[in-house]
């Protein structure tokens, strides 16, 4: 292989497809990069096995090839060359030539031939094409809510994708069991093709799990190729996505799915009824910061409680510390009244995905998750598992160590 190409292509391809590389691991295909031309382009790719990135960019191609670099080398040699220098690559036996200015270097190589192919999709997948501010609503804003490292529930490490009953929305949903994010956007042009998980012990076809689960290292991802939008192929198993067509660098990026059936999520969504508040949601999310900074730890619960009149009272009690803080906040409109205790770390996910403005707070009791509400957003939704709280008599509020049921 022999050829030509712009550092800056070049760098940008590494730099697309390089982070599923691991020098450290076991298995060759995982730890190199595999440089292949075709015509005039170059196409480089990488893979974890679970995970296959290629991109396309252009080259002045004078011998055909096919071939594999460590990672971490071809990365770092590329990123010090200088900025606007064309690359030159002359592949010998077991080593390439690689020319950029007056940097001459010769790193060893393989053979590319026994890289593994790009997954591909099967049978009549869904394709539809997601704009740039879709794959933000749709995987960056609920990404915060997904579990990890929870082995014992890895269909929770991940955003599930899926139309809604009536099919006129594709929702992303991410949840810890803790924690629950959704969000909407109108059901894109061949979404509505997304596969059906059909459960036979299931009756009840509401309660038939559907969509598709996108682990979360595919998500961040997604997230990377996203700036100008992507188009979306997928079946049951695996998730294809490309970058459109126009670009320098076209990116094409395929991913195993999570196979386990996602939870029926919506049983754990309060209903809009109940005492509710609203506040200003810039001025709550402040409270609960210095409230955690307080306490120093994102695991201590910050109590939410109001009554017939007054303002909003936010306060915690690190009785082991002897610590106690309160905030206190004007409130809009109210209706009965409520007290719930959360973890500070689950308030402060789920009111930075509803986002700034007004904002509505549901509480259904003290054992109860709560719904957090932008009016100016009413469809997104964002929902807190609760934990017990007591008051001790002339020790104030005390906060008692297991989680609510």
């Amino acid at each position: 292989m022999k050829l030509i190409v712009e550092r800056t292509h070049l760098l940008a391809a590494l730099k697309a497809v390089g982070h599923l590389a691991d020098r450290k691991a076991a298995i060759l295909a995982v730890q190199n990069i595999r440089l292949r031309t075709q015509g005039d382009t170059l196409f480089v790719a990488a893979t974890n096995l679970d995970a296959y990135a290629e991109a396309e960019i252009p080259a002045e191609v004078e011998r055909q090839g096919c071939v594999a670099f460590a990672a971490d080398v071809l990365q770092r040699m590329v990123q010090n060359f200088a900025e606007g220098a064309q690359v030159r690559v002359d592949v010998g036996e077991t080593t390439a030539t690689i020319r950029a200015g007056r940097s001459r270097y010769q790193p060893p190589v393989l053979q590319g031939d026994d890289f593994p192919a790009i997954f591909e999709t099967r049978g009549e997948p869904a394709r539809f094409t997601l704009m740039p501010e879709e794959v933000l609503r749709l995987f960056s804003l609920i990404k915060p809510a997904a579990a990890k490292g929870m082995k014992d529930r890895p269909y929770l490490e991940g955003v599930y994708l899926h139309a809604s009953d009536d099919e006129a929305m594709l929702w992303g949903v991410a949840g810890s069991g803790y924690v629950l994010l959704a969000a909407d956007i109108p059901l894109p042009e061949g979404a509505a093709g997304l596969p059906k998980r059909i459960d036979p012990t299931e009756d009840d076809p509401r309660q038939q799990a559907r969509g598709v689960m996108v682990p979360l290292e595919s998500v961040d991802h997604l997230l990377r190729m996203g700036g100008s939008g992507i188009e979306i192929e997928t079946d049951a198993n695996v998730l294809c996505a490309r970058t459109p067509p126009g670009g320098a660098v076209k990116v094409s990026y395929a991913t195993r799915l999570i196979e386990n059936r996602y939870p029926p999520y919506e049983r754990v969504v309060p209903p809009l009824h109940g005492p509710r508040i609203t506040v200003e949601a810039g001025a709550f999310v402040a409270a609960v910061r210095r409230l955690a900074d307080m306490a120093g730890d994102d695991d201590r619960a910050v109590a939410i409680e109001w009554g017939e009149e007054g303002d909003l009272s936010l306060w915690l009690d690190d009785h082991a510390a002897g610590t106690y803080g309160e905030e206190t906040l004007e409130i809009g409109e109210r209706e009965g009244v409520a007290r719930v205790g959360i973890k500070s770390g689950f308030i402060m996910k789920a009111v930075e995905a509803v986002g700034r403005g007004r904002l509505e707070i549901w509480c259904a009791g003290e054992k109860a998750a709560t719904r957090f509400r932008n009016l100016d957003d009413p469809e997104l939704i964002a929902v807190a598992s609760p934990r017990v709280l007591t008051r001790r008599p002339h020790h104030g509020p005390v906060f008692e160590t297991e989680d609510a049921a």
